[in-house]
């Protein structure tokens, strides 16, 4: 920290302190120039410069009424007849102090008091105030006054960028823990459904297991291998995906999208689904983002057959028309139950398709069952 940073640093937690110092210095000096240019000073101009001394010590606390009685006091110096070299110019400072701290009617009560202290000078002393020291003092008093009005400008000028800047600070920070927020919730979707998935799938086929392993060993070890593959592969999606929360730059696995859910029908066949999947209109291809959106809304769909619906038939459908593509999924079973683990599925579900602009719903489906419906519009190319 350099010295002038120092003195700004005391200046805003001690102001009074430097105005103090200030004043003393003031003081000292008359008192010197008055020593140089006489034998010996009148006690009553000493005491008359002290208090004028200590009026400019409050200078920042009581900025009108110490123009208003240092400006009285050396008027009444002036007329008795003492000097006022030095003493006198600190009424320069109490102008700008009081145009630099006080709004404007003040300072204009301010610059009508010291020109009547003037003009009085000039009247009752002429011979200390002729007509041309007169306008000379007129004119630095309306520049102190101007001075320290400018001051005040930029003192305002410089709170509201600081302000401007906190603000910024703060907007910064709050963008920041929405976007760290929002991250969170993508990866507690991408866990809840590569989780919720492979579980169900998991759940179907110790199911299988457990039926066949008195009747058909062969078929119910290969029940538990597709357990412990399912489980594998579900360990290896997890693992990346937090993997690339740690380092983005490891997640080297694309993300799946449409393109996979061939695969995805195929592994819910080994575990005893079968889904019809049907794909209507011209395909086109969507963003990485809304690829993987659009497959986690058809894996959720189909898990929720598998652990809900109490059937082993589902029915997929994916329309593509220019502008959206529709995701169809559809049983004939049950239904879910109503339940906080389908009623949080549903509303990730939900969620990811709205942050598209789409829309999605879940109900009865024609003819009996259950079917989930999701439109996601198609994005403008940039």
């Amino acid at each position: 920290m350099t010295t002038w940073q120092g003195l700004l640093q005391l200046d805003r937690e001690r102001p009074w302190l430097l105005d103090a110092v200030l004043a003393l210095g003031i003081l000292a000096a008359s008192l010197l120039a008055e020593a140089a240019a006489r034998q010996s000073i009148p006690a009553l101009q000493i005491l008359l410069m002290v208090v004028v001394a200590g009026g400019y010590a409050a200078r920042r606390a009581i900025p009108l009424l110490a123009l208003v009685v240092t400006g009285a006091l050396v008027l009444v110096m002036i007329l008795l007849g003492l000097s006022t070299a030095v003493i006198g110019a600190g009424l320069f400072l109490m102008a700008y102090t009081v145009a630099a701290y006080r709004p404007v009617r003040i300072v204009l009560a301010g610059a009508g008091y010291t020109t009547a202290i003037l003009l009085a000078i000039a009247i009752a002393a002429p011979q200390r105030m002729p007509p041309g020291e007169l306008a000379t003092n007129l004119a630095l008093f309306a520049g102190s006054f101007v001075f320290g009005r400018a001051a005040r400008i930029h003192r305002a000028a410089a709170g509201l960028e600081a302000q401007r800047a906190a603000l910024a600070e703060l907007v910064q920070r709050e963008e920041a823990r929405a976007a760290l927020t929002e991250e969170r919730l993508r990866i507690a979707r991408e866990v809840h459904d590569v989780v919720g998935h492979s579980l169900g799938v998991i759940a179907l086929q110790a199911g299988v297991g457990a039926k066949l392993v008195d009747t058909d060993p062969a078929e119910a070890k290969a029940a538990l291998l597709a357990i412990a593959e399912r489980s594998r592969e579900s360990l290896r999606e997890v693992r990346q995906i937090l993997g690339a929360v740690r380092d983005p730059q490891a997640a080297t696995n694309p993300n799946p999208g449409l393109a996979a859910v061939p695969e995805l029908v195929s592994d819910l066949a080994d575990a005893g689904l079968q889904v019809e999947l049907e794909q209507r209109g011209e395909p086109w291809q969507l963003s990485e983002a809304m690829d993987l959106t659009a497959y986690r809304v058809l894996q959720e769909s189909l898990t929720n057959v598998v652990r809900h619906a109490g059937t082993d038939r589902a029915w997929l459908r994916i329309s593509y028309a220019p502008d959206e593509v529709e995701l169809r999924v559809s049983d004939r079973g049950r239904g879910p139950a109503e339940g906080n683990a389908v009623a949080a599925g549903q509303r990730g579900m939900r969620e990811r398709v709205e942050s598209w602009g789409g829309t999605v719903t879940f109900g009865p489906a024609n003819g009996g069952g259950y079917q989930v419906v999701a439109r996601l519009p198609r994005q403008e190319e940039t």
